[in-house]
């Protein structure tokens, strides 16, 4: 997310901008190769998950404010599709998240970091928060659930829809296009 590169380059421009020796204005490196630091606390994203690992927590959503901009792996971001941030699940994972409250479910694809907020485990885009009835609040407690790796699931149940690069144009299996999306503004 963009949250990264802006927090990068507030350090960087405030190490320079007061003119403080090299050595006391390091920006910190990450203690693990792959690991990434947002705000203070360093994330180790997992090499391999395997099905049924969850968690509980709360689970925001991001939606037209980023909508058209890079994710994390590379692909755009798209609001309308079922996908979600996670700050250490590998990319391209599937997940059921389950809202605690009204027991509605939605299946995601992992393609971007984040939340970075103390209680939140995952962020949905604007489709997936809809499924599961949490826009208008715009958090709710949810369950977690590793589905699998959607590589080897899509190469296996949607032949068709599976490439070697990301997944930037390919339609994800588990969208159904809402009615209509208009009117609608949105959380960060």
């Amino acid at each position: 997310m963009k949250i990264l590169q802006l927090v990068m380059f507030t350090i960087i421009i405030a190490c320079f901008s007061t003119g403080c020796a090299r050595n006391a204005c390091t920006v910190k490196t990450d203690p693990a190769p792959g690991s990434y630091t947002i705000l203070g606390k360093t994330y180790t994203p997992l090499k391999t998950v395997h099905p049924g690992f969850s968690a509980e927590g709360v689970a925001s959503w991001y939606g037209p404010r980023y909508h058209g901009r890079k994710t994390s792996c590379g692909e755009v971001y798209n609001m309308h599709a079922l996908t979600a941030a996670h700050p250490t699940l590998p990319m391209h994972t599937l997940v059921k998240v389950r809202n605690l409250k009204n027991k509605k479910e939605v299946v995601v694809r992992i393609n971007d970091r984040g939340p970075f907020v103390h209680d939140r485990v995952i962020d949905l885009s604007l489709t997936a928060a809809n499924k599961i009835d949490m826009v208008k609040p715009g958090t709710a407690p949810v369950k977690v659930t590793v589905l699998g790796n959607s590589k080897s699931m899509l190469a296996r149940d949607f032949p068709c829809l599976w490439n070697s690069g990301p997944l930037l144009n390919t339609p994800n299996p588990f969208f159904q296009p809402a009615a209509s999306s208009k009117g609608n503004p949105g959380r960060t």
